[in-house]
């Protein structure tokens, strides 16, 4: 079973959201990619990533910036390519639309903001239809507070 969480962000950026949600996941057991086409925003997540929390530390690392055999060894690895170097079992995408293929996934955040809503509904329709998909929708309500709306 995939769990696919559909996270429309309407009032916080995705460097504000995705720190939380990496914890989250984390602390579950995951290994995540945290995937975007756009590496400018891949760097600010990284970015991000590093000043969460100034008690603790998210362990991390940008694909781009190091040794494929390093790569391997991130518990949170920031890249453009799936499959993952790190062997992710959780997918964070971050804009785009989600990849076709989710083999080996079993948790799938989708992270988009207002303007991609009709791209997240043409992929819930999708998703929604197939064996073994659990779709969730999470809307941010008043704040910045994810409220589960479907």
């Amino acid at each position: 079973m995939i769990d696919i969480g559909f996270y429309q962000l309407a009032q916080r950026r995705p460097e504000a959201v995705l720190p939380q949600l990496v914890v989250k996941a984390l602390a579950a057991g995951h290994r995540l990619l945290v995937r975007s086409s756009d590496v400018a925003l891949l760097e600010r997540l990284d970015a991000a990533l590093w000043r969460f929390s100034p008690d603790s530390f998210v362990p991390h690392g940008l694909a781009s910036a190091m040794p494929l055999e390093r790569a391997a060894t991130q518990p949170v690895l920031l890249g453009t390519a799936l499959p993952a170097a790190n062997a992710a079992d959780c997918l964070a995408q971050v804009g785009d639309d989600l990849p076709d293929d989710l083999t080996g996934l079993t948790r799938v955040l989708y992270l988009f903001e207002s303007d991609a809503t009709e791209t997240a509904r043409a992929r819930w329709r999708v998703v929604a239809k197939t064996a073994g998909v659990r779709p969730v929708y999470w809307r941010e309500g008043e704040g910045g507070r994810f409220e589960k709306a479907g």
